[in-house]
């Protein structure tokens, strides 16, 4: 932004090319006027360059879109005149793409340069965006899921205006969320209206508040567990159902980066008080959506008088996930396997005709795969969530 001078030392063959080098200056931010510099030797190869974009072209005093089509359809000849030709030809050679400089650059001023316009907003894949940008915004999930949140977590909310809210730390508050202070802030779900006043934040998925918000939400737990009546033939009335959900995950570290290989998946466990599984039978959608609210008296009664049943099991409902996580590590060691192995393989035959691949490439790549392996094998399985459901 503060380099106005430009050398150009040598010019290429292309005008886009010189297009390029003097946008390097010749952008936004620069208050100055570009200043180009074009040193060549008198009756050369750069000096009929100069003459053919100065003269035919104005290549150096303004911007040139149609500068490519001029240079294809006279390549033929700038490159007999780069060669040696006579100074009639030259002339001949300026006129006509002055003239063809003219008539495309009128042409592009006074109709659409569509192969711009195509790849500057491709209209299907805008409109697609655009429809579900639009969808987000008018999707109501939001308010209802941080209105929840909010509620478990001890934040107090009241009612500031039409579409704005105002939070406050409640007493009870569980943790801080970034940016609400003991002054409270005001927020509101609507775009409009935080475009209208800027001192209203707009809470969307990707806020701040929201994202710190959901990671409460996985880290602790509250709200882990829950206890339900749900409409099922699957088993007598008055069964206890119990669905657990674990999670297997590797101690990863951002420099084996060993959850690109095992990401944290979720195994889902649902058993009866026999041990027998209902997984398949009872998906975890519909649940939530035949679910019936228990009365919370009702449900601490439940788990009081059936806590020794529940812990049998809750260790059952363990063990079978525990069967499961073999068939998913083996997954991800071959997955981790065929990627670092064939990387080894062909860098090792590589090495064999190219000496410059070094030993500490491959070596690398080796410890890679020790490393990730024993963090693959190492991964453990946690219990994320446990719901009672009591069949009716």
């Amino acid at each position: 932004q503060f380099a106005h001078h430009l050398v150009l030392f040598d010019l290429p063959l292309n005008p886009d090319l010189l297009e390029q080098r003097i946008g390097r200056l010749d952008r936004i931010g620069q208050r100055e006027t570009i200043r180009i510099h074009v040193p060549y030797l008198e009756h050369g190869a750069q000096a009929t360059l100069f003459h053919w974009y100065q003269r035919g072209l104005s290549a150096f005093e303004h911007t040139c879109p149609a500068g490519h089509s001029v240079f294809v359809r006279v390549k033929d000849d700038l490159l007999r005149c780069l060669q040696g030709a006579s100074p009639a030809d030259m002339e001949r050679l300026i006129d006509t793409s002055r003239a063809l400089h003219a008539q495309l650059t009128a042409a592009l001023q006074n109709g659409r340069d569509r192969l711009l316009e195509y790849n500057s907003c491709r209209p299907e894949i805008a409109n697609r965006l655009k429809q579900q940008a639009q969808a987000a915004d008018r999707n109501s999930e939001l308010p209802d899921y941080l209105d929840a949140i909010f509620d478990c977590f001890g934040v107090d909310t009241e009612i500031h205006g039409t579409c704005s809210y105002v939070l406050h730390p409640g007493e009870h508050m569980q943790a801080p969320l970034p940016g609400l202070s003991d002054e409270g802030m005001t927020v509101t779900y609507d775009r409009d209206t935080a475009l209208a006043f800027e001192n209203m934040q707009y809470l969307t998925w990707e806020h701040p508040l929201t994202r710190t918000a959901m990671d409460m939400v996985l880290s602790s737990e509250l709200g882990s567990t829950a206890l339900t009546a749900v409409k099922y033939r699957g088993v007598n009335s008055g069964t206890l159902l119990m669905e657990c959900l674990f999670i297997l995950e590797s101690a990863s570290s951002e420099r084996l980066n060993s959850a690109r290989y095992l990401p944290p998946t979720c195994i889902r466990v649902l058993i009866d008080q026999s041990g027998r599984r209902h997984d398949d039978a009872l998906p975890h959608a519909a649940i939530n959506r035949a679910r019936q609210n228990v009365e919370r008296e009702t449900a601490a009664q439940v788990i009081r008088s059936q806590l020794d049943v529940l812990k049998t099991m809750a260790k059952t409902a363990e063990a079978q996930a525990a069967g499961e996580a073999p068939t998913i590590l083996r997954e991800a060691l071959g997955k981790t396997r065929d990627t670092l192995q064939g990387e080894i393989q062909r860098l090792e035959a590589l090495q064999r005709v190219n000496p410059n691949v070094r030993d500490e490439e491959i070596r690398y790549f080796e410890e890679q795969w020790t490393a990730l392996s024993q963090a693959l094998e190492s991964a453990s399985l946690r219990l994320d969530a446990l719901r009672v459901i009591v069949a009716v």
